[in-house]
């Protein structure tokens, strides 16, 4: 049963299912969304118009080095919300325009390194071809001439582009084989190709860094896990896995082939004998290695290394799951030159780094709840941060002008949407925005942040306070939602962000604050809170437990009532929203929990055995009671939170232990409504459902959040 509410509009978003929405009763439902035409009663029309203008957002993405005379760019951009409809245009850096090329658009569809320029006027690139295994495309912008190259070899064989020289004189190719996979490395002028390493299938290697005039090139191979995980069955664990082995602490790192199988090649490709330097994971101290980048010189070489994780009552340490990176400047003969272990670069999961010049690195790097860049310059032994405003810069989106001396970068933050920055190397100047890609989004975007600190259990936790422009701060008594990010691990950084997954810029548009604070296990605050969440018995405790201190903080602060407080996120963070409500029923007044894991035992069975196996240092069939209590679904009858729940039919954290957990809170009389959204995997990556879910969760909140009342 369905009761239309507020302003009932009929809505056709393509075509997908019947979705009706619940009255204050408490009402329970399983809903599908998928593949009709939709009744939505919902937001009023010009509210609609609001959230269509803010889900337009788009993503810049820098493809190209600056030109040599410091005028262009070649820039793509992506819609947020699906990660789709790739644009590629030419970008003015003088006038921020952004200049339509068919022969652009056509041509470049999955560029595989950096763009360069040959000059002014011709770009050239390497990218998987649509007739050939690849091509090398050089392109004219003024005469729309194109010229492709390419490269196949006359015997039948498979395999995948590992990265060619910035001067194309060279690229890297990895060749499937039964039992070995082959890389060779192969010269454009001659087209021979020597053979520098044979791994097995299962050993992953990361795309190639080379010096800048293409004579060296480092590798770096590790053994990966096996994710695979909408293809588990109920065979597919296996306690024994080397994989589970390491995440719960019982491997000998004599026996690690994770440790074992992780090194460093560089080779000299003008040497008859070309391996110059071989590095091994093994090597003391016994670090694995995550990341090696050659500076332009081809003489100094950056490693990213991984401390492993050492928790509390295993026995060994676990080397797919750090606790902590740090860097070392080496020269070619293995010498530390430099160790960088400072704070801001501890990670250990999202943090980079590379040479812009012989003696200086850029680093990006999660600090706190930003997501910066840091220069490090080798003559002084300095890290410096660049002077950015709170924000987030695309870690992957960034280049520097030939004279080393200006940065430019793709930047959002809650309150700037997605766009272009440049601003001095030397941090002499702020970053100053050159496109205007997003400038009716900014517009309509009406928000504001402001820093928070709570106190917890276990310390202070950090993060950032998103409310409706205007709003009082500190506030009083106003509707807010407590987000958490997936994961966990992953950072909760200030970033420009209209999904439900991620509300920041959605809910607060329409009247509904939310508060972001990282807790327990995440990425940004130094290694003790990052590893923090596995040690001991404390998943599914701890950062709960410093979520209900600060709950309590905001009530008796008056800057939310009881029945004022939600909670929401995907992933992980569902997750934490469904254990929140299970676990302290009198704490939120409603929850939107996404994507969640709720069933610890099938996640292991069927999901991500070894996180799980890590998070706990034990297994289920050894700590049968330990999984039932960090399952919300078996708390689900504690719940009195009106609950919300989105979850796709294709995820492979199972519907169904969503529509059990939906069940029981029924069952116990309590609101709860499930919309599953049809044909949708773990999240959802489209714009037309986006459209659907966002004014399902405002209109959520907004019914079960009670407004602000007056003094």
């Amino acid at each position: 049963m369905t009761h239309p509410i507020h302003q009932a509009l009929r809505l056709t978003v393509g075509s997908l299912a019947t979705v009706g929405l619940l009255g204050p009763a408490a009402i329970a439902e399983i809903i599908p969304v998928g593949f009709d035409e939709v009744d939505l009663p919902t937001l009023s029309e010009s509210e609609q118009a609001t959230l269509d203008t803010l889900q337009s957002v788009r993503l810049p993405l820098i493809l190209s080095e600056v030109s040599p005379d410091r005028s262009t760019l070649v820039v793509a951009t992506l819609d947020r919300l699906s990660q789709t409809d790739w644009r590629v245009k030419f970008l003015d850096l003088n006038t921020g325009e952004l200049i339509d090329s068919i022969v652009l658009e056509y041509e470049v569809f999955s560029p595989f390194l950096p763009i360069q320029w040959v000059d002014n006027r011709t770009i050239r690139f390497v990218q998987e071809g649509v007739f050939g295994p690849w091509d090398l495309v050089s392109l004219n912008r003024d005469t729309g001439i194109v010229s492709h190259t390419t490269v196949y070899p006359t015997e039948e064989e498979s395999g995948e582009i590992l990265g060619a020289a910035p001067d194309f004189s060279h690229f890297a190719l990895r060749v499937y084989e039964e039992e070995e996979d082959v890389i060779y490395l192969v010269s454009l002028r001659s087209l021979n190709r020597i053979e520098v390493a044979r791994i097995p299938p299962d050993l992953d290697i990361q795309p190639p860094s080379w010096s800048a005039d293409g004579d060296r090139v480092v590798f770096v191979t590790s053994s990966v896990e096996e994710w695979d995980l909408y293809e588990r069955t109920p065979y597919s664990p296996n306690l024994l896995d080397p994989v589970n082995q390491d995440a719960l602490g019982r491997t000998p790192p004599a026996d690690n082939l994770f440790l074992q199988e992780n090194q460093i090649k560089v080779y000299d490709l003008s040497a008859a004998e070309p391996l110059l330097l071989h590095l091994q994971a093994t090597d003391d101290p016994a670090h694995m290695l995550a990341e090696a980048r050659l500076n332009p010189a081809g003489d100094r070489l950056l490693v990213k290394y991984l401390e492993p994780s050492q928790l509390t009552g295993r026995e060994f340490p676990s080397y797919l799951y750090p606790q902590r990176s740090y860097y070392q400047v080496l020269d070619l003969a293995g010498n530390a030159l430099a160790t960088i272990a400072d704070p801001a670069l501890a990670g250990p999961l999202e943090n980079t780094g590379d040479f812009i010049d012989s003696d200086t690195v850029l680093f990006s790097s999660v600090a706190g709840t930003n997501r910066h860049f840091f220069t490090y310059d080798l003559g002084t032994s300095s890290l410096a941060t660049l002077p950015l405003p709170p924000g987030s810069v695309d870690p992957e989106s960034w280049a520097v002008s030939s004279d080393g001396r200006t940065l430019f970068f793709a930047f959002s933050s809650v309150t700037q949407p997605p766009e272009v920055f440049t601003m001095p190397l030397d941090g002499s100047a702020p970053p100053r925005q050159i496109t205007q890609l997003n400038a009716e989004v900014a517009a309509a975007n009406k928000v504001q942040v402001n820093p928070v600190s709570f106190a917890t259990r276990n310390g202070p936790r950090e993060g950032f306070l998103v409310q409706p422009a205007g709003a009082p701060f500190p506030p009083i008594e106003e509707p807010t939602v407590f987000w958490q990010q997936g994961g966990p691990g992953f950072s909760m950084a200030n970033e420009f962000a209209v999904e439900v997954e991620m509300p920041f810029n959605l809910l607060p548009n329409f009247g509904i604050s939310v508060l972001s604070v990282p807790l327990a296990g995440r990425e940004g605050f130094g290694a003790d809170l990052y590893r923090l969440q596995a040690e001991d018995n404390n998943f599914g405790q701890v950062d709960i437990g410093e979520g209900v201190d600060i709950a309590a903080q905001l009530v008796g602060d008056r800057w939310v009532r009881r029945d004022q407080l939600g909670v929401s996120g995907c992933s992980y963070g569902g997750y934490f929203a469904a254990q929140a409500i299970a676990q302290y029923p009198n704490v939120f007044a409603a929850a939107n929990p996404q994507c969640s894991l709720l069933d610890a035992f099938t996640e292991w069975q069927l999901g991500y055995s070894s996180l799980l196996s890590y998070l706990t240092g034990l297994t289920p069939m050894e700590a049968p009671e330990r999984y039932r209590r960090i399952s919300p679904l078996y708390n689900a009858e504690n719940v009195t939170a009106a609950t919300m729940l989105f979850h796709g039919s294709a995820d492979f954290l199972q519907i169904d232990m969503a529509r059990n957990f939906h069940d029981i809170i029924e069952s116990n009389g309590s609101s709860a409504t499930l919309y599953e959204f049809e044909g949708v995997g773990h999240s959802i990556f489209d714009t037309g459902l986006q459209r659907i879910a966002a004014q399902l969760q405002v209109d959520f909140f907004r019914r079960h959040l009670s407004p602000t009342t007056d003094d």
